[in-house]
């Protein structure tokens, strides 16, 4: 175990990053009406700039029959494996004493279960599916998204940086462009598919990976090798679409001209 207090904290996305599939679209797909189809309508919009993130999701939550909440969370459990080398990596932060934390736009009513059936037990920042009694209606909550902004339903930025610590980095390990704000405001970025993409675009520094392998090797290098953490960087973008990152970028601006 770890003498000392952890230099880093660590923060995983869910679909398609901790777990290989986007949950949330396998169950529109498999129990939407005409839902590949709708899956696919959706996600070109939300790509081309159409939609915003919060409305993506609500129009496939809507479509979701929420009377089989419990048969979409088994069926999800069944049909979610982790990503290659992800319980090495979670060995590896728990046997260092590194805050961890799951950080998804998912809906906490298969997240929960498919961390429960692996063994997992994660602090878990989502969004919410509460359905009303006897409406046969279900509401989508948002318990950690932004106050005013509604570009998201869970705001990744503000958690981030609401967990950051003087004394730790923070680590962000994402898929898509979903995570790009998150991407904006952590400290050290882990990118794959879109999220790597975007980085790329938008300059943001990241390291690479598919399977979780080259992130164990890297943070072990970090935590078990001494090996000195990259230097900390400028965090938000100023013409980022997201608060957070546009505040976080203005206060960089202002520290180097003081």
């Amino acid at each position: 175990m770890a003498e000392f207090p952890s230099p880093i904290s660590m923060l995983i996305d869910f679909d398609g990053t901790l777990v290989e599939p986007n949950v949330a679209i396998l169950l529109v797909e498999q129990f939407a009406h005409d839902g590949a189809r709708v899956a696919e309508e959706v996600d070109l919009q939300l790509h081309s700039g159409r939609i915003t993130l919060r409305e993506a999701w609500s129009r496939q939550v809507a479509l979701l029959p929420v009377d089989r909440l419990e048969e979409m969370a088994n069926w999800a459990v069944q049909n979610s494996p982790l990503r290659a080398g992800a319980r090495e990596l979670l060995a590896l932060l728990a046997r260092h004493r590194v805050p961890t934390a799951v950080l998804s736009g998912g809906l906490d009513f298969y997240i929960h279960p498919i961390l429960l059936h692996a063994g997992i037990d994660l602090p878990v920042y989502s969004d919410a599916l509460e359905v009303v009694p006897g409406g046969g209606a279900a509401q989508l909550l948002h318990p950690h998204g932004h106050p005013t902004c509604r570009l998201c339903g869970i705001c990744k930025a503000q958690t981030i940086r609401g967990l950051a610590t003087e004394e730790q980095r923070t680590v962000f390990a994402g898929d898509g462009s979903t995570d790009r704000y998150a991407a904006e405001v952590a400290d050290i970025v882990f990118a794959r598919r879109r999220l790597r993409q975007y980085c790329e675009t938008a300059g943001v520094p990241f390291l690479p990976f598919e399977e979780f392998g080259p992130v164990t090797a890297q943070l072990e290098r970090w935590l078990e090798r001494s090996e000195p953490l990259p230097a900390r960087r400028a965090l938000g973008l100023s013409v980022s679409e997201c608060p957070i990152s546009r505040e976080l970028a203005g206060t960089s601006a202002r520290a180097a001209l003081a």
